[in-house]
């Protein structure tokens, strides 16, 4: 039997997600002090419970003095006090299994089979061991225990920083579970600072434990709230300027800070790319190349990519530039008066509407595969004959442009034409596919839907060595994402998504990975996953446009009330699942010679429009 065993035991934040480390040490105090009142939680579980071994820790009050004190003596104001209750099941070795039935604190939300969406074991990890159903599927997280909210949500700094969207993946023995990753979210720090903000997330503000802050100054105060910005913006005007002179109490201590450092780390493609689809400039003009160098090894995982810059290339200011859609979390060091600092601060990029990104492992070999998104719902000229790559035989459907892929749906110049669709939506304005990192050019308007980047298509082979998201070498483009956008989808519509493998240049087998973002929230994140392990689906045979392997990812329906849209996502099963390609009935990728030509052209066996994800696979 399981004894507990008592310690304590802090977060897992890696020196990248602490905030104003400095300050945390001392340096700089705040004003702010007071005893915490709030709500009557309760009690941790019993420690003596064999079953139960839990780690306890809680931050205990600063002392408010007001005869020496009389500022931010207010006891009345924020949520909590709340704990920092981490479970830890065996207590020698957690079994990193949150929904084991031994990962719940009582009184705050369990986590049943499915898991709660905290980090009830304080690993790094959201609902890891838990069951999904869904592979792909996204649902909101945290980087903190239960114990550490109120209501469900958790308190001070945490509300929005530690709250990211962990994926369904696909295990090796054909089950899914949460990946656990929490992408886009921060832990909490271990020790509050003197500045406001509630860093720790125990429901006060400025109460740390190793210094008193009655009545001091802030030297650094960093920021609570994400930052917000667009992708492909304007080269030679970038929008979002971060300026950590705004984090400094005094503008003038900033000449004084050296050894500036900022890390940003990306998101799922960025992690199987040859390079990061992001790039950090020292000032508003982005048409050059971007500083920094590339990193493997940020993240809670240590396996995530990003970019590195550090000073003399960039100093107190930078201006990051982005490609792809999503949250990405950005990091500032510097030291002052001898004494390091870290500040970091969640970016999170929207595009409108809805957004299709395609990935794959082998890009950098020259393979191409093609990204699909097909009008599923309301499109008569196809009734009875449905189609992917416009494949329709019938007098009406034959060149009706259903499918939105390169042949049709370019969103830039090409000598292949440009784009044929008609789903009845206005064309978006230049500002919205033409900037940094698209390859439309001089572009009046955009097309709607259209495909930002045909990767290893009509754009030419990308070359792998070329680094600049915004660039082109003699050899070839930047490797990047392809990406399908549909600015403004109307209530109750439905689309298919799908990769085809149309041409393999390499000599290892693609696996590619998809993203769904509903105005810029990633709502799916599917296949192929380096971080997670998940080696699946595999690409086999190339073909072209009908005689290969087509990965059919799954159909999004959206959803528009009083102008806010939101989407629902349903993956696409296997009944009979190919263990080569699918791995498990997770993922269908149908094959030509096994599943017949139809399978490469139809949408559905029947060629209806489909009612079910399920429909668009045919085995």
């Amino acid at each position: 039997m399981h004894r507990p065993i008592h310690r304590t035991q802090s977060p897992r934040p890696s020196a990248r997600a602490l905030v104003a480390t400095a300050v945390a040490v001392g340096l700089a105090l705040s004003a702010g002090c007071g005893a915490r009142t709030g709500l009557n939680l309760p009690p941790p579980p019993d420690a003596s419970t064999p079953d139960a071994p839990t780690v306890v820790m809680t931050h205990h009050p600063a002392v408010c003095n007001p005869t020496t004190c009389t500022e931010g003596c207010d006891t009345s104001s924020g949520k909590g006090p709340v704990k920092r209750v981490c479970v830890i099941f065996p207590a020698d070795a957690d079994s990193g299994n949150e929904c084991d039935g031994h990962h719940d604190t009582p009184g705050f939300p369990a986590n049943g089979t499915t898991g709660n969406g905290f980090d009830d074991n304080c690993n790094g990890l959201v609902d890891e061991g838990c069951s999904c159903t869904g592979a792909g599927t996204t649902k909101p997280c945290y980087l903190v225990p239960a114990s550490q909210t109120v209501e469900a949500v958790p308190v001070g700094w945490c509300a929005e920083n530690s709250k990211g969207t962990v994926d369904c993946a696909q295990q090796a023995d054909g089950s899914s579970t949460w990946s656990g990753n929490c992408r886009g979210a921060q832990p909490p720090l271990v020790e509050d600072t003197c500045a406001p903000g509630d860093f720790d997330c125990d429901g006060k503000a400025e109460n740390p434990t190793n210094k008193n802050c009655n009545c001091q100054s802030a030297t650094i105060a960093c920021p609570t709230a994400p930052l917000t910005t667009i992708p492909y913006p304007p080269a030679n005007n970038l929008p979002l300027q971060v300026d950590a002179a705004a984090w400094f109490s005094d503008p003038s201590f900033v000449s004084s800070a050296t050894d500036w450092q900022w890390t940003l780390t990306g998101g799922d493609c960025d992690n199987i790319l040859p390079h990061p689809s992001f790039g950090i400039y020292p000032n508003i003009d982005g048409t050059e190349h971007p500083s920094g160098t590339q990193s493997d090894t940020l993240g809670t995982s240590g396996k995530q990519h990003g970019v590195i810059a550090s000073e003399p290339a960039v100093t107190s200011a930078i201006y990051p530039a982005f490609s792809l859609s999503g949250d990405y979390l950005l990091a500032a060091s510097w030291t002052l008066d001898g004494v390091p600092y870290t500040c970091s601060v969640k970016i999170q990029v929207r595009a409108p509407g809805l957004r299709a990104e395609g990935c794959w492992s082998t890009e950098n070999q020259g393979d191409d595969l093609d990204l699909h998104m097909a009008k599923a719902s309301n499109f008569p000229k196809c009734a009875g004959e449905e189609d992917w790559s416009d494949q329709g035989s019938g007098p009406t459907c034959e060149g009706a442009n259903e499918d939105c892929y390169y042949g049709d749906c370019l969103g830039f110049a090409s000598s292949d034409g440009g784009s044929f669709v008609d789903w009845g939506y206005d064309p978006g304005t230049s500002s919205e596919c033409d900037g940094w990192g698209s390859q439309a050019e001089g572009t009046d308007s955009c097309n709607n839907p259209r495909l930002d980047r045909d990767a290893n298509g009509t754009s030419g082979i990308c070359d792998p060595n070329e680094t600049n998201p915004n660039g082109m070498s003699f050899n070839g483009p930047f490797c990047g994402s392809e990406n399908i956008n549909l600015d403004n989808p109307n209530d109750g519509d439905v689309f298919a998504v799908a990769m085809r493998f149309y041409t393999k240049n390499g000599n290892t087998n693609p696996n590619p990975h998809v993203n769904i973002y509903c105005n810029g929230a990633r709502v799916l994140s599917a296949g192929y996953d380096p971080v997670a392990g998940n080696e699946f689906p595999q690409m086999i045979n190339d073909g072209g446009d009908t005689t290969g392997d087509m990965w059919k990812v799954g159909l999004v329906t959206t959803q528009v009330s009083n102008g806010v849209l939101t989407c629902n996502v349903a993956p696409t099963p296997s009944q009979v699942p190919d263990v080569v390609r699918d791995g498990s009935s997770a993922y269908c990728v149908d094959n030509y010679h096994r599943q017949g030509a139809n399978s490469q052209v139809r949408l559905t066996k029947t060629g209806d429009e489909p009612t079910s994800a399920s429909q668009l696979c045919f085995h």
